[in-house]
């Protein structure tokens, strides 16, 4: 009996994130026969150059994408050229010589370079309520062998959670481009999304346009993980640009103190 009531917490968890799972699901592929349904009544258009295009990018800005070129920092994921790498200190890139010390991720990935059509496409999302643009990045993101390797190679047991956005954006936007990306590529997985694993326990403002320590100082211990949720299990971590690595080592740092078993960041964008 002791035992069963000790677990009933977990399965209520469980229970309660498998139905937010279904309707994070549901809300993807809603958004996605909206974007169905504009696309048959008014002719899309590019997010990068404006021209007509059948979908989010038009096939030119599309194949104007970057990818990050390798060799890639094997813990941070941002590419550098083998000169730089030659230079650095062994297994370190310029990023983390900057950050100081080890993140708290195991590794992360980034499925393109933050230029060109990619930048174009998150400042839609962000700033011109573009959520289409999440819908499609996330499928992108899934369908990349990188980006998609930490949630095939963990199996079933592994956990999709977002950065969360601060409420002042949420409420400016109507969405969290994060979950939207992280609930598009869990479902492309057929991988658990949890939402609601992470939440902000302060409002930090803006990370645009500060230094990598004033970034640092802001978003420490601004996180928390639920336990019942992310105990013992790997976790992959979504965002939308990978700069510095500040929010997403404080999101690391918030998932392991709630026992998670690893953690890997996977970015539309570095």
């Amino acid at each position: 009996m002791l035992a069963e009531r000790a677990t009933a917490p977990q399965a209520r968890a469980r229970w309660q994130q498998t139905a937010a799972t279904c309707l994070a699901a549901t809300r993807e592929a809603a958004a996605e026969c909206a974007v169905s349904l504009l696309d048959l009544v008014a002719p899309s258009h590019c997010l990068s150059c404006g021209q007509a295009a059948r979908g989010v990018l038009c096939a030119s800005c599309h194949g104007r994408c970057e990818v990050p070129s390798g060799p890639a920092c094997p813990q941070c994921g941002a590419p550098w050229s083998r000169a730089r790498a030659a230079r650095s200190v062994p297994g370190q890139c310029g990023r983390c010589r900057r950050w100081g010390q080890r993140f708290d991720f195991d590794f992360a990935v980034a499925l393109y370079r933050y230029r060109g059509p990619p930048r174009e496409l998150v400042r839609a999302l962000k700033f011109r309520g573009a959520q289409q643009a999440a819908v499609a990045g996330g499928r992108w993101m899934a369908a990349d062998p990188r980006c998609a390797a930490p949630a095939l190679a963990w199996g079933r047991d592994v956990l999709v959670v977002n950065v969360p956005a601060r409420a002042a954006s949420r409420r400016q936007r109507g969405y969290d481009q994060a979950e939207c990306l992280a609930a598009s590529y869990a479902a492309a997985l057929r991988r658990e999304h949890a939402p609601s694993a992470l939440r902000r326990l302060r409002q930090t403002g803006p990370q645009v346009g500060r230094s990598r320590a004033v970034r640092r100082a802001a978003v420490a211990g601004a996180f928390a993980a639920r336990e019942l949720l992310v105990l013992d299990r790997p976790v992959v971590l979504v965002d939308d640009v990978l700069s510095t690595g500040a929010s997403a080592d404080a999101c690391s740092r918030a998932l392991r103190l709630a026992g998670a078993r690893a953690v890997a960041v996977v970015a539309f964008a570095t």
